[in-house]
């Protein structure tokens, strides 16, 4: 999960299309059109939602092992009887459970379990959380330039920290990406289109920019419509080990308007 927090450090604020694109120098223009292509619901008017989480332990251990082994039984029943809920904003997901929840200190590895489940619910939202922003793509004060190549454009973003080439096929889908600054980090994606834009419907991250290198966790998306946007219905994250991780959104709930976001004043 560390790489795409490092990931949405490429850019350091939000900023919104001012003039028209036939104003704007070449590059700026081709930023302009690309940003304008993708579904980004936070870069829009939305502030937050809200969820409740659906995860069945059962068939994750089935998943894993094949059954639910007699020992790890309890440990399941009261697992599951845990109703999660969690809220995102542009800032991250947070995930809550009701005050009274199970105690899970009586069966093995219960806590352990509910704190890797927990990991996994903000980790996976949080993974979505930089397409939803739209930070992927360079803003002011990083540097950009585009170069057109034979399967779409190189995109490349040099700034305080920052050093990082996209790459975009023909329809200014977001394929590929490698970061040197801050950190060294790699990502492929796959977009499908929706009725806002373009919607991620995966992306596989690594924290190196060695190819060869096949330990990525990946992240697959399903959306539903709440309130007018497309928002993540259901979420699988497959780590680089064999542990497979799904879980659905419902009972969603938005909440919309405009963020203001005020810094401190300058002193000279």
């Amino acid at each position: 999960m560390r790489c795409f927090v490092s990931l949405a450090a490429i850019s350091a604020c939000l900023c919104s299309i001012g003039a028209l694109a036939q104003t704007l120098p070449p590059d700026e223009a081709l930023l302009a059109k690309t940003r304008s292509l993708y579904d980004a619901p936070f870069a829009r008017d939305l502030v937050s939602f809200d969820c409740a989480v659906q995860f069945n332990w059962q068939q994750h251990f089935v998943d894993l092992l094949g059954k639910v082994p007699p020992t790890a039984a309890p440990t399941v029943e009261r697992l599951q009887a845990i109703q999660h809920r969690v809220r995102v904003d542009r800032n991250g997901a947070v995930v809550s459970a009701p005050p009274k929840a199970p105690d899970l200190s009586v069966v093995a590895h219960g806590t352990e379990l509910e704190e890797a489940l927990k990991a996994m619910i903000t980790g996976g939202l949080n993974a979505w959380i930089p397409f939803s922003t739209n930070v992927i793509l360079p803003v002011s004060p990083t540097k950009f330039k585009f170069e057109k190549i034979d399967t779409g454009y190189r995109l490349t973003l040099n700034g305080p920290g920052i050093a990082s080439t996209l790459l975009l096929s023909t329809d200014m889908r977001l394929t590929s990406g490698v970061s040197e600054l801050p950190e060294p980090l790699r990502l492929t994606t796959e977009f499908s289109p929706g009725p806002n834009g373009f919607l991620l419907s995966s992306v596989a991250t690594g924290n190196t920019t060695e190819t060869a290198v096949t330990r990525d966790a990946t992240f697959a998306f399903a959306y539903q419509q709440v309130q007018g946007f497309q928002l993540p219905a259901s979420v699988t994250i497959k780590p680089a080990t064999p542990e497979v991780w799904h879980y659905t959104l419902n009972d969603c709930k938005a909440t919309t308007g405009i963020t203001i976001e005020i810094g401190l004043p300058k002193t000279h």
